[in-house]
């Protein structure tokens, strides 16, 4: 554990996120300890970490590459409910001209251009 800290200081570098920082350090004790038979007497112990270290951090980054997008339920349900709400509308009638005029703009919008209006024509 004499290198933790330095490792975990190269790892934060790399993640820019303490949590997977954090656990690229801990999964590099754990590669390291499994195969410490491997590693050559009277050869650098640090470098030989920072190597597993950069190793696993690659293959963390190529299996997120490889994972699909992670989505929220919640949006996804939202965008589900907005394209059912807009088939049913199209299935239902086109709108007519004056409500597709009007879903260019905001309430807002359409709210000031009325209030600026003269009263004669409110």
């Amino acid at each position: 554990m004499e290198y933790a800290p330095q490792l975990y200081s190269t790892a934060l570098r790399m993640t820019r996120n303490a949590a997977d920082a954090e656990d690229l350090v801990q999964e590099t004790m754990m590669r390291g300890y499994r195969s410490f038979d491997t590693f050559a007497e009277g050869t650098n112990l640090r470098a030989w970490l920072y190597r597993i270290l950069t190793n696993a951090f690659i293959n963390r980054y190529r299996s997120k590459r490889r994972r699909p997008m992670e989505t929220d339920l919640a949006d996804v349900e939202d965008l589900y409910l907005y394209k059912r709400v807009s088939t049913m509308e199209n299935a239902a009638g086109s709108l007519s001209a004056e409500d597709q005029f009007l879903d260019l703009f905001t309430d807002e919008e359409v709210k000031s251009a009325v209030e600026g209006l003269p009263d004669t024509f409110k």
